[in-house]
């Protein structure tokens, strides 16, 4: 594998939980792709009149452990995979003083045309440089707890309200939100759940009611892997809502699935499945749920909620 990437966890791309906030382990990583297409000749891909872009369709993310303020940080990548008009490129983010992996990334991108979208064939140049680029998978992008089924075919605002699927983020794309191209940028997708979830009482009712009774707070969700599914890229302008909902819960951890639709249409834009926890704010551990709280957060869970 390749190095893609070096930096750091910049102090304002820290959140409240003290640690680099997940939106910005997803830009640094989208940086690495970038680099990545550098690595197969294709140098202009993010900049007017490119001719052939990348385009993310797929992404899984495992966060692996915290990158606090000011820690060096570096990327390393491959491709794993690669067909027609497509790849699969497996990224593994690593603290650099320590040694140690941070976050890995598994992303599925289309050679495609920047201003349709639409997927079309590598050159026979670029098929001989992604040859080149074969790395195997990294046991950090092994599978763990996500599912990893095709897309759930059955999303859209109206089956979110048969569902009793939580409101918990509405918004808009902004101009500043958007890539060269128009689209969201990929940290996006993830960062507008980021900035919501708090909204999922059912998910994390501990810090709910916390910020209910004005307590100080010693422990808040915190996401330890992720899968996103692009279903449309919205473009600036366009406005989401989001619903979301619990698919399990056990005393460790909770799976959550986040649909993120067109408030016009009621289609889907991107859906999201998270596995996710309490983290314990002294001990920097997770937090098992206590007491009698994890009934009635079990009562919550829609059965066969998927992304």
């Amino acid at each position: 594998m390749r190095t893609l990437w070096r930096g750091n966890a910049n102090a304002w791309e820290c959140d409240e939980l003290g640690h680099l906030n997940v939106r910005f382990y997803l830009a640094k990583a989208w940086e690495a792709v970038e680099a990545l297409a550098g690595e197969l000749g294709m140098h202009a891909a993010f900049q007017p009149g490119a001719t052939a872009t990348l385009i993310a369709r797929e992404v899984t993310v495992r966060f692996l452990a915290e990158a606090r303020p000011g820690a060096p940080l570096v990327i390393r990548g491959g491709v794993r995979t690669f067909d027609a008009a497509g790849m699969t490129a497996d990224l593994v983010m690593d603290h650099a003083a320590l040694g140690r992996p941070a976050a890995a990334f598994t992303v599925h991108l289309d050679h495609a045309d920047p201003a349709s979208a639409r997927p079309f064939a590598w050159s026979a140049r670029a098929r001989e440089a992604l040859d080149a680029l074969r790395a195997d998978q990294p046991p950090e992008c092994a599978p763990r707890s996500l599912s990893v089924a095709a897309p759930s075919p059955d999303v859209s605002l109206a089956r979110a309200d048969v569902l009793g699927l939580e409101e918990i983020g509405r918004g808009r794309i902004n101009s500043q939100d958007a890539d060269r191209f128009g689209r969201m940028r990929l940290e996006f997708s993830m960062g507008k759940v980021s900035d919501s979830v708090i909204h999922l009482s059912s998910g994390f009712p501990e810090q709910w009611r916390a910020y209910q009774a004005g307590a100080p707070l010693n422990a808040a969700s915190a996401l330890l892997e992720a899968r996103i599914l692009m279903r449309r890229w919205p473009v600036a302008g366009e406005g989401y809502v989001i619903r979301s909902g619990l698919a399990g819960v056990n005393r460790n951890v909770r799976h959550l699935v986040h649909w993120i639709c067109d408030p016009v249409s009621g289609a889907p834009l991107w859906t999201m499945q998270g596995v996710g926890c309490l983290l314990d704010l002294d001990t920097r551990r997770l937090k098992p749920v206590e007491g009698g709280a994890l009934s009635a957060m079990q009562a919550t869970v829609i059965e066969g909620l998927e992304a």
